[in-house]
């Protein structure tokens, strides 16, 4: 396998709430993305007693979502999520990639 070209491809993975799943695989999409995975898991985040003092329920339900994308989208797709998802912001998502070499189509 030494002698595999880089394809330039990233593991994608973005975790957020569930009730955003269906924007989020949208937009993965439109971006290129291949290969998609869904995974819905539970957060980690409790409530704290100001929230539950008024009735309020905090989002636990998170998906994560794995995908194989090429570098340059990753890279756009990111800035997307961070200017206009709010992904810089605390409790919004989580995205990140990860470099793949050597991966045949």
């Amino acid at each position: 396998m030494h002698d595999v070209e880089v394809n330039g491809l990233q593991y994608f993975v973005l975790i957020a709430e569930q009730k955003k799943r269906k924007t989020f695989l949208e937009l993965l999409d439109g971006y290129g993305a291949r290969s998609i995975e869904i995974v819905y898991a539970h957060g980690s985040m409790s409530p704290s007693a100001l929230v539950a003092a008024f009735g309020l329920e905090a989002e636990q339900g998170k998906v994560m979502i794995t995908c194989l994308i090429k570098n340059e989208r990753a890279r756009e797709l990111v800035a997307v999520l961070r200017d206009e998802y709010n992904f810089s912001q605390p409790n919004t998502g989580i995205a990140f990639g990860i470099p793949v070499e050597g991966i045949a189509f």
